[in-house]
């Protein structure tokens, strides 16, 4: 337990002092065609038809940021917990849903750790995340969250995978975007996942081809980021579709659980 503390106190400091998400974003954006490329929008697209039936339900935004997704849902009709490591972010988080003029009865945020959520058993219709689960203890994390989700409830994550030899590349090139204990999602963390008989599991891919080209055609391409050379991957990406032995080649899954 003291290893998994230290870790997440490595995770707030680089939070909370280090502003490791605006760093991220500042060179991630040198790449800005891995944004947009067109498999990224569809798989965003899933998420966001999942969240239009949000309207209604509790849900729980997991790393919640500065509270973009959170005043998203908000406006989508849900009722909002939000839960972040960086104090500072859930008070930025707070401070963006009263700006966008919510009230206390629709939102709360707290800072806290994800490996012990501060909320009773099957409370949350939804739980969401953006590249949250692979800064944690995973097998962890998803016990909770399957401790706090209803039966029947859901669970969303885009999450980047680990296995692309390109990304990994990619990834080395751009360290000061990442904190020193996140870890992409395996082969094996996929597996795990989909073995552990608590979920029903739906989720989706992108980013086989596509990512690494976009990478390329940011540079090369820039002012064209829906250039030919990213179409011709998008094609090639579609027919290689369902063959689950590359799915951990992508560079992100939406992870897409629903709680037995």
């Amino acid at each position: 337990m003291n290893a998994l503390q230290d870790r997440v106190d490595r995770e707030r400091i680089a939070h909370t002092e280090d502003d490791v998400l605006g760093r991220s974003a500042e060179l991630k954006d040198r790449f800005s065609h891995i944004w947009r490329y067109p498999s990224l929008r569809r798989l965003l697209g899933q998420l966001e038809a999942h969240l239009d039936a949000a309207a209604g339900q509790r849900v729980l935004d997991l790393g919640c940021g500065r509270g973009e997704r959170s005043v998203d849902l908000l406006r989508r009709g849900a009722t909002v917990d939000g839960i972040d490591i960086s104090e500072v972010y859930t008070d930025r988080a707070e401070a963006a849903a009263r700006a966008a003029g919510f009230d206390d009865g629709q939102f709360a945020f707290v800072a806290g750790d994800a490996h012990a959520l501060p909320y009773a058993d099957a409370t949350f219709d939804l739980v969401v995340g953006d590249g949250i689960l692979h800064h944690l203890d995973l097998d962890v994390a998803l016990g909770e969250l399957h401790r706090v989700l209803k039966p029947g409830g859901r669970a969303l994550f885009r999450e980047p995978l680990l296995d692309n030899p390109l990304l990994k590349v990619f990834r080395t090139l751009t360290p000061k975007a990442r904190t020193d204990d996140e870890l992409p999602l395996s082969a094996g963390d996929l597996d795990r996942i989909a073995g552990s008989g608590r979920w029903r599991v739906e989720s989706a891919y992108c980013g086989l081809l596509s990512a690494p080209v976009a990478v390329v055609t940011s540079f090369v391409l820039r002012p064209w980021p829906n250039n030919v050379l990213l179409r011709l991957a998008d094609r090639a990406e579609r027919a290689l579709a369902g063959r689950h032995a590359l799915d951990p080649w992508h560079q992100y899954v939406l992870l897409d659980l629903v709680r037995r």
